[in-house]
């Protein structure tokens, strides 16, 4: 299953496309209250989301590696969604 585009709304939604055409809405509002995403609470920041064919992911703020990126990978999406 391949993303065709992701939409980062205001209330800290990802709205996915799938090309098969489902479209999932990932809720990140806990999400980003906690340590490892707490950077994403910057709404400029949450609306930076990138894609990939399986994965949603942000750019380093200083464009130099992470430790821990953060990525999410269509499987761990829809587990989550679960």
């Amino acid at each position: 299953m391949k993303i065709t585009n992701v939409c980062a709304t205001e209330d800290y939604r990802l709205l996915i496309d799938f090309e098969e055409g489902n479209q999932v809405i990932f809720n990140m509002q806990r999400m980003v209250e906690t340590l490892p995403y707490q950077r994403l609470k910057n709404p400029d920041t949450f609306k930076s989301v990138r894609f990939e064919d399986k994965a949603v992911y942000w750019e380093p703020p200083d464009g130099k590696p992470e430790i821990v990126p953060i990525r999410f990978t269509v499987d761990s999406i829809l587990f989550t969604l679960r």
